[in-house]
C-alpha cells in the first residue's frame, strides 16, 4: 500500500504544482508585475518534493510505466523554476524574468494534464478492481474516500507493526476508531 500513499502525495504535489504556478503566471501579468508573497513559503518545499519524486522514479522498476518516468523533464523544469522563483524571492530586490508569465502557463497546463490523466485512470483502475464496491456505492466520491480510508489504515497498521517498543494500546485504539469511520462512512452512503 505505500506506492499507493505515494501516488496520492505526488498527485498532491502535482495539483499544488499547477495552482502555485497558475498564481505566478496572475501576478507576473498584473498591471505592476511582482512575485505572490506565498513564493517565499511555497516554491522551496515544492521544489525539494520534486526532487524526491524524481529520486523515487529512478529507484523504481516499472519506469516506463509510471508517470514520474514519463514527465521526468517536466519534473525537472518545474524543479528549476521553483529554485529561480525562490532566490527571486529571497534577492534585496526581487525582479521578474520577462517570460515567467509563460513559462508557468505552460508548465502549469502539462500538470494540469497529468492530474487529468492520472484521475481518468485511478478511475479506470477502481472500477476494475473494486467492482462489488461500485455495485454498492454511486459515484466515484465514494469509491475514492474508502480508497483512502484503507490507504491509511494499511499505513498506520505497517507503522504500529515497526513500533519499538511495541504494544502501545493507543495505536489499538486508533486502529479500531478508523474501521468504526469507514462503516459508518460505508452507511452513510447506503442510506
Amino acid at each position: 500500500m505505500p506506492r499507493v500513499s505515494s501516488q496520492l502525495s505526488d498527485l498532491q504535489w502535482v495539483k499544488q504544482v499547477h495552482d502555485f504556478l497558475i498564481e505566478v503566471a496572475r501576478a507576473s501579468l498584473a498591471d505592476t508585475p511582482k512575485l505572490p508573497e506565498s513564493v517565499s513559503t511555497q516554491a522551496l518545499p515544492l521544489a525539494q518534493k520534486a526532487q524526491n519524486i524524481q529520486q523515487k522514479a529512478g529507484n523504481t522498476a516499472n519506469n516506463d510505466k509510471n508517470w514520474q518516468s514519463q514527465k521526468s523533464q517536466w519534473i525537472e523544469e518545474v524543479r528549476q523554476l521553483l529554485l529561480e522563483l525562490s532566490r527571486i524571492a529571497l534577492s534585496e530586490r526581487p525582479k521578474l524574468p520577462e517570460n515567467i508569465a509563460q513559462r508557468a502557463l505552460t508548465l502549469a497546463e502539462t500538470a494540469q494534464d497529468i492530474q487529468q490523466d492520472l484521475e481518468d485512470s485511478g478511475r479506470d483502475e477502481t472500477s476494475e478492481n473494486d467492482e462489488d464496491e461500485t455495485d454498492d456505492f454511486s459515484g466515484d466520491v465514494a469509491l475514492s474516500v474508502n480508497d483512502l480510508l484503507k490507504s491509511l489504515k494499511d499505513r498506520l497498521t505497517a507503522e504500529y507493526q515497526s513500533e519499538n517498543p511495541p504494544g502501545n494500546p493507543q495505536w489499538q485504539q486508533l486502529l479500531t476508531l478508523l474501521d468504526v469511520v469507514q462503516e459508518t462512512y460505508n452507511r452513510i452512503q447506503k442510506s
